[in-house]
């Protein structure tokens, strides 16, 4: 058994009793200072990465902390598709639970009679469940603290299209666009930019900086560092914002990858540093770079996590700045896969706004872990050009490779990867590939036009 195996998951069991009195507390305490609560949305997510919500009476909320009882649920929602479809290997009989997460409440002054509070799978005496997302991810972040004395504070760019609302199939972009500009066209889109910046300083989302981009209707929302939990939480916080603001003054956004083939993509580019803990000062390039060694190891399995669907790929082209063609890194180097921007961070562009955040972390988690474990060196770069420039000579000098060109070929790599399934766990690993594996033989079964409009509607 691998000293990952060994790590005791109990560590983040539920029915702990001081942490249900703790969580008594602090539900108290949010009712107590916010009296006109009536409801509470319990929000949980899935493998395919929808927001899901039970909703229920703040009475009856409260009663259910006091008394440490959770809601359940049919275990085949695990199995969930994005149309509500439930995929084949979900079997009918069993049941889990929504254990809330009460340190993310969330409550705004518009809407002050709601609170939004996320859950975690559990299972009926309350542990994780494995194919929990959060607790994965959260499992793993600690794993990283406890066997190797690191942390990791990781930043999102959100790049978001947006249409008008009557333009359902996204055929008329705003044509009078620029990047990092400002035109009578993009003006218009101030009020509904300047609320969306509004929502997240009131609702604790921390922004660095704001942006329009190089698409037609593109802008880019810069999030600051956060360590992996609450960078992921923040994330789904924010994306909800966007989509919100956008529907409140007559516009639709969109994650699209590549909503106009003519124009650059749509990514969601993750930062990610690698801190010692107890230190002011970076860890040097030789304790840090095998994580980053293990996340360019398991690059083409990493990629059904990050690159989730067909339409995804359609970024994977040099010159759009997208991670490019090739598992590759390079000082400062945007058509690599994983840019270097200082010795202990790195940018992943391989991703984009279809990944479920919380499964492609955790697996960049697992991939830097087993890097850690097995002390791997950083190969394939440093690359301070388009790979595609170089030879096949050169490119096998610096170890650098041919990435998968679809999502068939990024979960036949994850399927064949049995170390990282190994970090992951297998159940959580087989699930993800079933859902994944069915949700993309749906939409790929869709004509060219009702695969667009799904995107842009569920995405």
């Amino acid at each position: 058994m691998s000293e990952i195996e060994k790590f005791d998951l109990s560590f983040h069991a539920q029915d702990d009793p001081d942490s249900c009195k703790l969580d008594t507390a602090k539900w108290k305490a949010i009712i107590a200072s916010h009296p006109k609560i009536e409801f509470v949305w319990l929000q949980f997510m899935l493998f395919e990465g929808t927001t899901r919500l039970r909703m229920i009476p703040v009475s009856y909320f409260t009663e259910m902390i006091e008394k440490n009882r959770n809601i359940s649920i049919s275990s085949a929602y695990i199995h969930a598709l994005r149309n509500d479809n439930i995929a084949d290997a979900a079997a009918s009989t069993g049941a889990m639970y929504l254990a809330p997460d009460i340190s993310t409440a969330s409550i705004t002054s518009h809407e002050n009679s709601r609170v939004r509070i996320l859950a975690n799978l559990v299972n009926q005496d309350k542990t994780p469940r494995a194919e929990c997302i959060r607790s994965k991810l959260s499992c793993l972040s600690d794993i990283l603290a406890h066997l190797h004395g690191f942390y990791l504070l990781v930043g999102y760019e959100i790049e978001v299209v947006f249409f008008r609302r009557e333009d359902k199939d996204g055929a008329e972009p705003f044509v009078n666009h620029k990047c990092s500009a400002m035109t009578f066209e993009m003006r218009s889109l101030l009020p509904m930019i300047e609320s969306i910046v509004r929502n997240f300083q009131e609702e604790q989302v921390p922004l660095e900086q704001y942006h329009s981009e190089l698409s037609p209707g593109q802008w880019e929302f810069v999030l600051q560092p956060q360590q992996p939990l609450k960078a992921v939480d923040t994330l789904v916080r924010a994306r909800d914002i966007i989509s919100r603001m956008a529907e409140e003054f007559g516009y639709r956004a969109t994650l699209h990858p590549r909503p106009f083939p003519e124009n650059m993509g749509t990514g969601a580019h993750v930062h990610i540093s690698v801190n010692s803990i107890g230190s002011s000062s970076p860890p040097e390039p030789q304790y840090s770079d095998p994580f980053f060694a293990g996340i360019i190891n398991h690059l083409p399995s990493l990629m059904a996590f990050c690159l989730p669907l067909n339409v995804s790929y359609g970024r994977l082209a040099t010159g759009l700045w997208s991670g490019g063609e090739f598992v590759s890194w390079g000082w400062q180097n945007k058509e690599t896969a994983l840019r270097r921007i200082t010795n202990n961070r790195f940018e992943l562009k391989l991703h984009c706004g279809l990944a479920n955040p919380y499964t492609s972390l955790a697996a960049i988690l697992a991939a830097g872990l087993d890097g850690l474990r097995k002390t791997l060196p950083l190969i394939a770069g440093d690359c301070q050009v388009s790979p595609t420039e170089l030879s096949e000579e050169q490119r096998e000098v610096l170890g650098i490779s041919p990435l998968p060109r679809d999502i068939q070929q990024s979960m036949k790599s994850l399927a064949d990867d049995r170390d990282l399934q190994k970090v992951l766990g297998e159940k959580y690993t087989a699930t993800y590939l079933d859902v994944t594996r069915e949700w993309n033989k749906q939409v790929d079964e869709m004509s060219e036009q009702t695969k667009r409009i799904t995107i842009l509607q569920n995405y």
